[in-house]
């Protein structure tokens, strides 16, 4: 276990949460693959973080980690403001800092304005935006909404990244 507080925990996914992981895929996120930047990503193939609250998923953070960076492919928290987006966060941090990585990035909508409030409340900065990109990820996913939270059109992808000092 990687993570606990009295009401949950987070741990490492692994091989044997693939069904479920498909499964949240399928239902909340319109299937694998993941399309970011036009590049597909498979959450079930992931290295990521499970939260849990008595045996019942509350939360989930995938990534990819390469040489300087982690990029946040899928991170979702099911019950908002207990804290539970910060520890998930906190965990890949470790994960950072183990492999001397100094920037954590991602990239989410226009319209995900809970999300970009989040992360910019984090310490993460808007590094930048592409105008209409969802059409092109539209040609290879054609499953993604038109409309997207708050009765947004979903037509930009946003980029944030949090640089972390070198002693994390």
């Amino acid at each position: 276990m990687l993570s606990t507080t009295q009401e949950s925990s987070i741990r490492a996914a692994t091989a044997a949460d693939a069904p479920m992981i498909r499964e949240i895929m399928d239902r909340d996120w319109g299937g694998e693959p993941l399309v970011v930047r036009c590049k597909n990503f498979y959450p079930t193939q992931l290295p990521g973080f499970l939260a849990f609250d008595h045996h019942r998923l509350t939360g989930f953070l995938f990534y990819t980690l390469g040489k300087a960076e982690i990029e946040i492919i899928a991170f979702e928290c099911y019950e908002k403001f207990r804290g539970l987006g910060t520890r998930l966060l906190d965990q890949l941090k470790v994960v950072a800092e183990a492999h001397g990585v100094r920037r954590l990035f991602l990239m989410t909508h226009n319209d995900n304005l809970d999300a970009l409030r989040f992360y910019q409340k984090r310490g993460f900065h808007l590094c930048g935006i592409h105008l209409n990109s969802m059409e092109a990820v539209r040609k290879l996913k054609p499953a993604i909404a038109l409309i997207g939270d708050y009765g947004i059109p979903m037509r930009d992808e946003i980029d944030l990244e949090m640089i972390l000092s070198a002693g994390i």
